[in-house]
């Protein structure tokens, strides 16, 4: 085999490599075939390697030396000081473990450590968000915030920009965070070829790009963080299935048409409400996850039934109190209003519980925000990290709505806080004070303590 042409300093960086991947420890012949390198060169490399701790040498076989051993077990030490604190700080978010079984078809696949990570370094961070337009994203930027908060013994500077669901202004937000230096980015991102070619950019650049909620098929991030939207599809669809008896008519109003996990939501309820040829889809509205937008389809769809709707099937409270809503102006009254399913909201809780509606409800937790920034920090000090990276969530049903067939985490009744406003988004996971109305964070970068979201009135 011809020799690579690598320095020394390559070629022995090759060799560690090839060892690490191999569990610290190869044949000469096999540590040659994955280096490149012949077995004089690999000879000359290994010797030397050798006489400082590096490696050992024994019959044929390369190990990783003492010297190296002791490296690890300093880095190990480091790890086990960053996994005390990430376990006071997820605790702090109440954040919870992945939830494996929605995900097993997919296996856990690992991104690779750059090179270039700087442990040492505190980081410049920033996050593109998609935009502000409902309650939802704005729990999640506190999520963000409140992340960067709790790591700021790490971080410099954190920036925030809202692109405001503008694909050529969040490719704009990258393009100028990239431009100020960042070390890492979390993109909530609008699905657009420019944004895709902004992010692309930035990985190009050595920039790790950890995606949040929304991913961009043409892209490779570092990582994405996100919930498993095809189970809160299924599992929602199922519950109102069952509360039906498996029969009736139903309307769907999805979120946004061109969001990612509106469009998985409901190809996975559709492909349950298949299953059943007594159920029947009078309608399928996209409401852009917007209050007015559930109240308006739902109305239009009570005057071209007559008001013959079984069930109303929402992949968010953000548009099913809109809904809920309409059935009320419509004139039905406490008990009447037909089942829903869609949480997120507090105040889908509160209608749902106020006037006796069945609830079938899987919150979209915004606590992924603060993942996203662990995961990113992680990938920035050179660890590996998951390529894929699911938060769990929770069946919440009403307590007049319960199935023999579904057992849900919590009841609606529980769940519900009565005591703060309308808009709160309940899988924030930032404590139970959390008030979205008189949030306020400091964090490296935010000299005046506000946050980037600020809520403007109700809920829209």
């Amino acid at each position: 085999m011809g020799d690579r042409r690598l320095n020394g300093i390559d070629a022995a960086i090759a060799l560690l490599r090839a060892l690490t991947e191999s569990g610290g420890e190869l044949t000469c012949r096999a540590a040659a075939q994955r280096t490149g390198l012949s077995r004089s060169s690999l000879h000359r490399i290994a010797t030397k390697l050798s006489a400082h701790g590096i490696v050992r040498r024994s019959r044929g076989r390369i190990h990783v030396g003492d010297v190296a051993r002791a490296f690890i077990a300093a880095d190990c030490t480091r790890l086990r000081v960053d996994c005390q604190m990430r376990a006071v700080r997820a605790h702090a978010a109440g954040i919870r473990a992945i939830d494996i079984q929605d995900d097993m078809d997919t296996p856990l696949t690992l991104s690779r450590p750059a090179f270039n990570s700087r442990p040492a370094k505190r980081l410049h961070i920033g996050f593109a968000n998609a935009s502000l337009d409902n309650p939802w994203r704005v729990a999640l930027v506190h999520s963000v915030e409140h992340a960067a908060s709790s790591f700021a013994d790490v971080i410099a500077r954190f920036d925030v920009r809202d692109a405001g669901n503008n694909a050529q202004q969040q490719a704009a937000d990258i393009q100028e965070l990239v431009g100020n230096g960042v070390d890492g980015l979390i993109v909530s991102a609008i699905e657009s070829s420019a944004v895709s070619s902004a992010v692309t950019a930035a990985r190009q650049a050595g920039v790790e790009v950890v995606m949040v909620d929304r991913r961009l098929p043409q892209t490779v991030p570092t990582s994405f963080v996100t919930t498993s939207d095809a189970a809160i599809g299924r599992k929602t669809a199922q519950w109102l299935a069952s509360v039906l008896g498996g029969k009736g008519s139903l309307l769907l109003l999805p979120g946004a048409r061109a969001a990612e996990p509106a469009q998985i939501r409901l190809s996975a309820a559709l492909k349950v409400f298949a299953c059943y040829p007594q159920i029947k889809i009078v309608g399928v509205e996209w409401t852009g996850w917007q209050r007015q937008g559930g109240y308006n389809a739902t109305t239009r769809a009570l005057a071209e039934t007559n008001g013959d709707i079984s069930g109303v099937w929402c992949d968010s409270g953000l548009q099913g109190v809109g809904s809920m809503e309409a059935f009320l102006a419509a004139g039905f009254t406490t008990g009447a209003i037909p089942p829903h399913t869609g949480g997120d909201l507090n105040l889908a809780y509160k209608l749902a519980i106020r006037h006796q509606v069945k609830l079938g409800a899987m919150d979209y937790p915004p606590a992924m925000g603060f993942r996203a920034v662990e995961v990113l920090i992680a990938a920035m000090r050179g660890c590996y990290v998951p390529k894929r990276l699911t938060i769990a969530t929770d069946l919440v049903l009403t307590r007049n709505a319960a199935v023999a067939d579904m057992v849900p985490q919590a009841w609606a009744e529980d769940h519900v806080r009565w005591d703060l406003p309308d808009e709160l988004v309940l899988a924030s996971s930032l404590g139970s004070s959390y008030n979205p109305r008189s949030f306020r964070i400091h964090y490296p970068g935010n000299s005046y303590n506000r946050s980037a979201a600020r809520l403007s009135g109700g809920v829209s």
